[in-house]
């Protein structure tokens, strides 16, 4: 019998679809799934390959009049299916390089100061507070916002200098030169992880060294001037009230008129859809999900896991806490938008990824 180059290719796509299911096998990854796609899917292929009128037969069944189209939409199929499996191994790749990146900033930091915290004594309230900052070419903004933290009394910060190219490690280092009374906790990535890889930092710090740091509470704070260092007295006042009863206070710029007042319209509308997508999604209600100045108890902290690599770490944090059955409080905060911020954090077109993300994260990721 003689082979057409079509028939001979579909024979060799059908002998590499057994071997990608061997491979599966061997290494227990295989499910039903990879079964139904490899094994039948082999199987149809050779049986397509010698009787062309089967595949016609068969494409007929779901209404298409050519076999060759039916080639085509499955070929479409089979490259996503692919495209989907490297994506999630890129993904896993991409989150063990972070756990090592972390891993050792923090170890090259604790052997460089663990002495001092140890030494060190809390003097007031404050002092069980931690402000996380996450610094990526920050200089312009940075010193000032150091400066109103310390000056509003708060003495333990933890910085992750997350792969900076300008000066802002030298400000760093300056900084704490000027504060020795401050621990400063200066975390070095090496290469740039972003903002999802800067939380894994923190909290597997903060986790491993909250007691050693004498610390109650974890502070998210921004680098970029757009946080409010008196919105804390806030958060302070509501948590003493409260009689210490809630494991997170998170911000929200929609309680109060005057907290979003300033929000430009475009991101106003972007927000009211994230807050009915992560409703959806992750089953909490919140009115300002995609939020960043938070507080929260350090033992409610170290029940959080969080794997995210990618820009939906916030919904990620959310599914926690609500996993983990949090008693959260939403507190209204002061934001200060500018033309810096919104250029280089804050710009619409993160969003759309975020939202993308989100939806292969609760689908496709496994």
């Amino acid at each position: 019998m003689h082979l057409s180059l079509l028939q001979f290719i579909i024979i060799i796509a059908s002998v590499i679809f057994f071997l990608f299911w061997v491979d599966l096998y061997k290494r227990k990854k295989a499910n039903i799934l990879h079964l139904i796609v490899f094994i039948w899917g082999s199987f149809l292929l050779i049986l397509f390959s010698f009787n062309m009128n089967a595949l016609n037969n068969f494409g007929s069944f779901f209404g298409i009049a050519r076999w060759a189209d039916l080639l085509v939409y499955i070929s479409i199929i089979i490259l996503a299916y692919f495209y989907i499996t490297l994506y999630n191994r890129n993904i896993k790749d991409s989150q063990q390089v972070t756990k090592l990146i972390s891993t050792l900033a923090i170890e090259k930091w604790y052997e460089e100061e663990k002495e001092k915290i140890e030494k060190y004594i809390n003097s007031n309230f404050k002092d069980e507070f931690v402000f996380n900052i996450r610094v990526y070419n920050e200089a312009s903004m940075l010193e000032q916002v150091i400066e109103e933290i310390i000056d509003a009394w708060f003495k333990k910060l933890v910085f992750i200098n997350d792969g900076s190219k300008d000066n802002s490690q030298e400000i760093l280092e300056k900084e704490k030169e000027r504060h020795p009374d401050c621990i400063f906790v200066i975390l070095t990535h090496k290469i740039n992880r972003w903002w999802w890889a800067a939380n894994q930092t923190w909290y597997k710090f903060i986790q491993t060294y909250a007691e050693q740091l004498k610390v109650k509470w974890f502070v998210w704070f921004d680098p970029d001037g757009q946080m409010d260092i008196k919105d804390m007295d806030t958060f302070i006042s509501a948590i003493q009230k409260d009689n210490w009863k809630y494991d997170a206070y998170l911000w929200s710029r929609f309680i109060k008129w005057w907290s979003s007042y300033n929000i430009p319209k475009s991101r106003k509308k972007i927000l009211t859809i994230s807050k009915f997508v992560t409703k959806r999604f992750y089953g909490i209600k919140v009115s300002d999900p995609h939020n960043w100045y938070r507080v929260i108890d350090i033992e409610a902290l170290k029940k959080i896991q969080l794997t995210a690599d990618w820009m939906h770490y916030a919904n990620e944090l959310n599914e926690q806490m609500q996993k983990n059955n949090f008693k959260t409080k939403e507190i209204p905060v002061h934001i200060h938008y500018t033309d810096y911020s919104l250029w280089k954090w804050q710009k619409n077109s993160n969003s759309i990824k975020l939202w993308l993300q989100m939806i292969y994260q609760k689908i496709f990721f496994r």
